[in-house]
């Protein structure tokens, strides 16, 4: 189970670090100015009719480290049309003990700078020495929601990773 959730984190990470967020064609600003900011993973929505023991400990992992202020995966989308990733889920460690289960916040993360474009709800992340990833996004003020068909169309199928603006 343990190496379910990890592999959860890291497969959210690297398609994380190749998406993120979506665009707001109606308005006068260019959707582009829409995604520049600081994005934050808060949550795990699954699908009520999904029953799945992972992607539920997933969401109760994530719940916990945002209770004790511990950012799992940020990515920041600049103007200049870059982004950082900075995840620490390779470095999440789950601990069992006597009072249940422990999961100190990381104190190291892996950091990578990529390239976006945004076009419509299409989100085409380049990082040097991978291939471009175009991930189909929804973004709602500031809220951006990335599918989990996109990070693992076999394994994360009716769930949605939250990221919220900071």
């Amino acid at each position: 189970m343990k190496k379910n959730v990890l592999l959860l984190f890291l497969t959210t990470f690297f398609i994380l670090s190749c998406s993120s967020d979506s665009s707001d064609d109606s308005g006068d600003t260019p959707a582009e100015d829409t995604l520049v900011g600081t994005w934050v993973l808060t949550d795990l929505m699954i699908d009520s009719s999904v029953n799945d023991d992972d992607l539920e400990f997933g969401k109760q992992i994530i719940a916990f480290l945002q209770g004790i202020n511990c950012d799992l995966v940020t990515f920041t989308f600049n103007e200049n049309s870059t982004v950082i990733s900075d995840s620490k889920a390779n470095f999440l460690s789950i601990n069992v003990g006597v009072g249940g289960l422990d999961i100190p916040c990381p104190t190291e993360s892996d950091v990578v700078s990529s390239l976006w474009v945004l076009d419509g709800d299409q989100l085409t992340i380049s990082t040097e020495g991978e291939g471009d990833q175009i991930i189909t996004i929804q973004l709602d003020g500031d809220t951006l929601i990335i599918p989990g068909e996109s990070i693992d169309e076999n394994n994360y199928a009716g769930a949605d990773a939250v990221f919220t603006r900071q």
